[in-house]
């Protein structure tokens, strides 16, 4: 399998995140107290001129005093850490209220909507069965995005990069993919009904059950192989034949 930082990290948020704070914050403060008293050699030669039973409470409070600010810093920086997944839940809500928001009032230009998705991609958040009917996605950038059972119908994508992306049973009716990149694409039982494909790149494309009927797949980059398990009714084929 292979080894993925990103998700690697996000575990190990989500599993400091389970840890109650209190227990957090005094494990790191017990942790730092003990590393400064390893390394500064003038507290070691207190620590030596103590009797036993007041050398551990009393050399931990100076410490705790005298590097007070010092450890501040690093408990700080450690809550920031802990409060990770809360701030990126807050910003995947805020993401999607944002496509909500879009779809709903009909906007077909939204820079803030393509922004989210892109941005909820770059964290790997699923954009499976997103509705952007009609909307104007020209030029995102959207490669390995699950955007299965999507509701694309109508939208335009025009030189958009689907590269390895998953658009199965997605609806893509009526949609504008001209000179888009969608090499290595899943495209199975997507509705590509009357689809304008003109230019764009499908190499090793997926198409089982796809239904083309009446799209324009002139001048597309496309092997015929990938076309054998698809609906061609009516199909404007890449050399300009209709085929069905």
């Amino acid at each position: 399998m292979k080894w993925r930082p990103q998700r690697s990290i996000h575990h190990l948020e989500e599993r400091l995140k389970s840890i109650p704070t209190w227990l957090v914050v005094g494990v790191s403060v017990v942790f730092l107290a003990l590393v400064i008293i390893c390394v500064d050699k003038d507290i070691e030669k207190e620590i030596d001129s103590l009797p036993d039973a007041l050398s551990s409470p009393k050399v931990l409070t100076r410490v705790l005093m005298d590097d007070a600010e010092s450890i501040a810093i690093v408990v700080a920086v450690i809550l920031y850490i802990k409060g990770a997944p809360d701030r990126r839940a807050q910003k995947h809500y805020e993401a999607w209220r944002v496509i909500d928001l879009a779809a709903a009032s009909g906007v077909p230009k939204s820079f803030a909507r393509n922004r989210a998705l892109q941005d909820l991609l770059a964290d790997g958040v699923s954009l499976s069965g997103i509705d952007a009917p009609g909307a104007n996605l020209s030029g995102i950038e959207l490669a390995g995005a699950d955007l299965s059972n999507s509701n694309l119908r109508g939208a335009n994508l025009e030189k958009a990069d689907l590269r390895r992306a998953n658009l199965e049973k997605a609806d893509l009716q009526g949609a504008n993919l001209e000179s888009a990149q969608l090499t290595e694409a899943t495209l199975d039982d997507a509705n590509l009904q009357q689809t304008n494909l003109r230019y764009s790149e499908m190499w090793r494309v997926s198409l089982i059950d796809a239904d083309l009927s009446q799209a324009e797949l002139r001048w597309a980059e496309i092997g015929e192989e990938e076309l054998i398990n698809a609906k061609l009714n009516e199909t404007v084929m890449p050399d300009g034949s209709k085929r069905g």
